[in-house]
Protein backbone atom coordinates (compact mmCIF):
# COMPACT_ATOMS: atom_id res chain seq x y z
CA UNK A 1 0.00 0.00 0.00
CA UNK A 2 1.42 3.40 -0.95
CA UNK A 3 1.42 6.33 1.44
CA UNK A 4 -0.75 9.20 0.28
CA UNK A 5 -0.08 12.85 1.01
CA UNK A 6 -2.57 15.25 2.55
CA UNK A 7 -3.24 18.48 0.64
CA UNK A 8 -1.53 20.47 3.40
CA UNK A 9 1.63 18.47 2.69
CA UNK A 10 1.66 16.17 5.69
CA UNK A 11 2.95 12.75 4.70
CA UNK A 12 0.49 10.20 6.10
CA UNK A 13 0.29 6.49 5.55
CA UNK A 14 -3.40 5.81 5.08
CA UNK A 15 -5.65 2.86 5.43
CA UNK A 16 -7.11 1.60 2.15
CA UNK A 17 -10.69 2.26 1.20
CA UNK A 18 -11.57 -1.32 2.07
CA UNK A 19 -10.08 -0.95 5.54
CA UNK A 20 -12.02 2.27 6.22
CA UNK A 21 -15.20 0.61 4.98
CA UNK A 22 -14.58 -2.39 7.20
CA UNK A 23 -13.93 -0.17 10.21
CA UNK A 24 -17.27 1.53 9.77
CA UNK A 25 -19.24 -1.58 8.96
CA UNK A 26 -17.35 -3.62 11.54
CA UNK A 27 -18.31 -1.20 14.22
CA UNK A 28 -21.88 -1.14 13.10
CA UNK A 29 -21.62 -4.68 14.51
CA UNK A 30 -19.62 -4.27 17.64
CA UNK A 31 -18.16 -0.80 17.66
CA UNK A 32 -18.09 2.67 15.95
CA UNK A 33 -15.49 5.40 16.77
CA UNK A 34 -15.08 8.92 17.91
CA UNK A 35 -12.42 10.76 19.59
CA UNK A 36 -13.30 14.17 20.86
CA UNK A 37 -12.86 15.25 24.45
CA UNK A 38 -16.37 14.14 25.40
CA UNK A 39 -16.99 11.41 27.93
CA UNK A 40 -18.41 8.23 26.47
CA UNK A 41 -21.64 7.33 28.26
CA UNK A 42 -22.37 3.63 28.91
CA UNK A 43 -25.92 4.27 30.09
CA UNK A 44 -28.41 2.76 27.65
CA UNK A 45 -28.43 -0.94 26.76
CA UNK A 46 -25.28 -1.89 28.63
CA UNK A 47 -26.13 -4.35 31.38
CA UNK A 48 -22.93 -6.06 32.54
CA UNK A 49 -22.71 -9.73 31.60
CA UNK A 50 -22.57 -12.02 34.64
CA UNK A 51 -19.07 -13.06 35.66
CA UNK A 52 -17.19 -11.18 32.88
CA UNK A 53 -14.10 -9.29 33.99
CA UNK A 54 -12.10 -7.16 31.55
CA UNK A 55 -8.32 -7.48 32.03
CA UNK A 56 -6.96 -4.42 33.83
CA UNK A 57 -4.53 -3.49 31.04
CA UNK A 58 -7.47 -3.29 28.58
CA UNK A 59 -9.68 -1.11 30.80
CA UNK A 60 -10.21 2.56 30.06
CA UNK A 61 -10.32 4.71 26.94
CA UNK A 62 -8.51 3.97 23.66
CA UNK A 63 -8.38 6.51 20.79
CA UNK A 64 -7.54 6.50 17.08
CA UNK A 65 -7.47 9.45 14.71
CA UNK A 66 -7.00 9.06 10.96
CA UNK A 67 -6.37 12.55 9.60
CA UNK A 68 -6.94 11.63 5.97
CA UNK A 69 -9.74 9.59 4.46
CA UNK A 70 -8.88 8.32 0.97
CA UNK A 71 -10.96 8.94 -2.18
CA UNK A 72 -14.09 6.87 -2.76
CA UNK A 73 -14.80 6.56 0.95
CA UNK A 74 -17.45 3.90 1.58
CA UNK A 75 -19.45 3.50 4.77
CA UNK A 76 -22.53 1.52 5.61
CA UNK A 77 -24.55 4.67 4.87
CA UNK A 78 -23.18 5.68 1.48
CA UNK A 79 -20.29 6.43 -0.88
CA UNK A 80 -18.56 9.75 -1.53
CA UNK A 81 -16.09 10.01 -4.44
CA UNK A 82 -13.03 12.20 -4.47
CA UNK A 83 -13.19 13.39 -0.88
CA UNK A 84 -10.84 14.49 1.83
CA UNK A 85 -11.59 14.20 5.51
CA UNK A 86 -10.82 12.65 8.85
CA UNK A 87 -11.90 9.68 10.92
CA UNK A 88 -11.75 9.32 14.70
CA UNK A 89 -12.65 6.30 16.82
CA UNK A 90 -12.77 5.60 20.54
CA UNK A 91 -13.46 2.63 22.79
CA UNK A 92 -14.01 2.57 26.53
CA UNK A 93 -13.80 -0.79 28.29
CA UNK A 94 -15.30 -1.07 31.79
CA UNK A 95 -14.06 -3.61 34.37
CA UNK A 96 -17.48 -5.37 34.46
CA UNK A 97 -17.60 -6.27 30.75
CA UNK A 98 -19.39 -3.22 29.35
CA UNK A 99 -17.99 -1.27 26.41
CA UNK A 100 -18.73 2.03 24.71
CA UNK A 101 -17.75 2.77 21.15
CA UNK A 102 -17.91 5.97 19.11
CA UNK A 103 -16.71 7.07 15.70
CA UNK A 104 -16.84 10.40 13.92
CA UNK A 105 -16.08 11.05 10.27
CA UNK A 106 -15.74 14.30 8.35
CA UNK A 107 -15.80 14.25 4.54
CA UNK A 108 -15.26 17.13 2.15
CA UNK A 109 -16.38 16.43 -1.42
CA UNK A 110 -17.55 18.00 -4.69
CA UNK A 111 -14.40 20.11 -5.00
CA UNK A 112 -14.53 21.16 -1.36
CA UNK A 113 -18.01 22.67 -1.69
CA UNK A 114 -19.82 20.03 0.38
CA UNK A 115 -19.22 18.75 3.89
CA UNK A 116 -20.64 15.54 5.33
CA UNK A 117 -20.27 14.44 8.92
CA UNK A 118 -21.21 11.12 10.49
CA UNK A 119 -21.31 10.10 14.14
CA UNK A 120 -21.89 6.62 15.58
CA UNK A 121 -22.39 5.85 19.29
CA UNK A 122 -22.79 2.35 20.63
CA UNK A 123 -23.01 0.71 24.06
CA UNK A 124 -22.96 -2.98 24.82
CA UNK A 125 -21.26 -5.85 26.57
CA UNK A 126 -18.21 -8.00 25.87
CA UNK A 127 -17.62 -11.69 26.21
CA UNK A 128 -14.23 -13.23 25.62
CA UNK A 129 -12.36 -16.42 24.99
CA UNK A 130 -8.63 -15.72 25.17
CA UNK A 131 -7.80 -12.79 22.86
CA UNK A 132 -11.12 -13.18 20.97
CA UNK A 133 -13.73 -10.68 22.16
CA UNK A 134 -17.37 -10.68 21.06
CA UNK A 135 -18.98 -7.24 21.04
CA UNK A 136 -22.69 -7.59 21.86
CA UNK A 137 -24.29 -4.21 21.10
CA UNK A 138 -27.16 -3.07 23.29
CA UNK A 139 -28.00 0.14 21.48
CA UNK A 140 -26.50 2.39 18.82
CA UNK A 141 -27.34 5.73 17.24
CA UNK A 142 -26.17 7.28 13.97
CA UNK A 143 -26.30 10.94 12.92
CA UNK A 144 -25.33 12.29 9.49
CA UNK A 145 -25.28 15.92 8.41
CA UNK A 146 -24.57 16.99 4.84
CA UNK A 147 -24.41 20.53 3.45
CA UNK A 148 -25.24 19.21 -0.04
CA UNK A 149 -27.35 16.18 0.75
CA UNK A 150 -29.36 14.18 3.20
CA UNK A 151 -29.49 14.49 6.97
CA UNK A 152 -30.04 11.18 8.79
CA UNK A 153 -30.74 10.23 12.38
CA UNK A 154 -31.18 6.59 13.32
CA UNK A 155 -32.10 5.78 16.92
CA UNK A 156 -31.75 2.92 17.33
CA UNK A 157 -29.35 2.17 14.49
CA UNK A 158 -29.10 -1.44 13.28
CA UNK A 159 -26.46 -3.49 15.12
CA UNK A 160 -25.34 -7.10 15.40
CA UNK A 161 -22.62 -8.92 17.41
CA UNK A 162 -19.08 -9.09 16.04
CA UNK A 163 -15.99 -11.03 17.20
CA UNK A 164 -12.51 -9.50 16.97
CA UNK A 165 -9.02 -10.25 18.26
CA UNK A 166 -7.75 -7.60 20.69
CA UNK A 167 -3.97 -7.49 21.14
CA UNK A 168 -2.11 -5.19 23.52
CA UNK A 169 1.16 -3.70 22.27
CA UNK A 170 3.42 -0.67 22.85
CA UNK A 171 4.69 2.07 20.55
CA UNK A 172 8.40 2.96 20.14
CA UNK A 173 8.22 5.11 23.30
CA UNK A 174 6.49 2.42 25.36
CA UNK A 175 2.97 3.92 25.25
CA UNK A 176 0.18 1.27 25.28
CA UNK A 177 -1.44 0.38 21.95
CA UNK A 178 -4.48 -1.77 21.22
CA UNK A 179 -4.73 -3.68 17.94
CA UNK A 180 -8.21 -4.71 16.83
CA UNK A 181 -7.92 -7.37 14.12
CA UNK A 182 -10.50 -8.62 11.65
CA UNK A 183 -10.36 -10.51 8.33
CA UNK A 184 -9.29 -7.58 6.10
CA UNK A 185 -7.07 -5.50 8.36
CA UNK A 186 -6.28 -4.01 11.72
CA UNK A 187 -7.30 -0.90 13.62
CA UNK A 188 -4.59 0.51 15.95
CA UNK A 189 -5.61 2.66 18.89
CA UNK A 190 -3.57 4.18 21.68
CA UNK A 191 -4.40 4.48 25.37
CA UNK A 192 -5.95 7.89 26.03
CA UNK A 193 -3.17 10.36 26.88
CA UNK A 194 -5.43 13.00 28.42
CA UNK A 195 -7.58 10.74 30.59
Amino acid sequence: MQAQEHRAGFGQAVLGVGLIAVILTLFGCGGGGGGGGETLDPGVGAEPPPGVVIPEELRGRWDMTQTYVPPNFISQFGIVSGNDGSLAAAFFFHPDGRYEHKWDVLQVYFGGNCIRTGAWQENGTLTSEGAEFTFNPGRATYLQTDTCGEFKYLDPAPVKPGTHTLTLDRDANGWPLLRVSYPTGELVLEKCRKC
